[in-house]
């Protein structure tokens, strides 16, 4: 504690804590390298706190890479931008109606009229599907015909055929109507000699056609009374 010798006392002091200061450095240097030697052994994989990487799977059921979900429906996809795209459905051509679609209606705007009188005939064509399809209407697909007894007495056909067609479009419940004036004289298919002599007073059954469905006969009368 009280150095001696031909030095100054301070000089003694310095030289130990320079003493001191090695023997703490190696102390330090030591405790350092021992701690570093047993880490190294470490497997950085099996660090419980998970520093790695976190990958998500994007696990969409249903859908494959065509954008076709497992129903077999077609969807829409995403395109390369990240818009949202729809599937562009081209709508159908609508198909022809079936006669099973087809109603057939054929009336007159009196019940009886007097000999002589020109009854007006009207045919009425229904289409009674659940969706649209497109029909025949025209002069040449439609006929009206007068019977009386079960004996044919007058039809639209006899004197005044047509070739002409008219395809419509029908939409679900829709009518379709044309109208023509029965002159009140008989007539034969193929109209040979013309329109012959006036219907005589009577009982007579009109009934329609469309192609090759017809509707229900009507009934009206001639009679000779004012």
């Amino acid at each position: 504690m009280h150095p001696n010798g031909p030095e100054p006392a301070s000089v003694y002091w310095v030289r130990r804590a320079a003493i001191l200061v090695v023997l703490l450095t190696v102390v330090v240097g030591a405790w350092w390298l021992l701690g570093a030697l047993s880490g190294s052994g470490a497997d950085p994989a099996a660090d419980s706190t998970g520093t790695g990487t976190e990958v998500v799977v994007d696990d969409t059921a249903g859908v494959d890479s065509g954008g076709v979900d497992s129903s077999g429906t077609e969807s829409g996809g995403v395109d390369s931008g990240g818009t949202a795209t729809s599937a562009v459905t081209t709508p159908a051509e609508p198909l022809a109606c079936a006669d099973s679609v087809i109603a057939v209606a054929a009336t007159t705007d009196a019940s009886t009229y007097r000999v002589g009188e020109k009854p007006r005939l009207m045919l009425s064509i229904t289409n009674t599907g659940e969706v649209a399809c497109t029909r025949d209407v025209g002069p040449k697909a439609n006929e009206l015909e007068i019977t009386s007894g079960g004996y044919h007495v007058w039809s639209s056909d006899d004197c005044n055929a047509s070739d002409k067609t008219k395809v419509t479009l029908l939409e679900s419940g829709q009518t379709v109507a044309s109208t023509i004036t029965w002159s009140g004289r008989l007539t034969q298919k193929g109209c040979p000699g013309g329109e012959g002599a006036k219907a005589k007073a009577g009982r007579y059954d009109v009934e329609g056609r469309n192609g090759k469905v017809r509707s229900e006969q009507t009934p009206f009368g001639l009679s000779n009374k004012n």
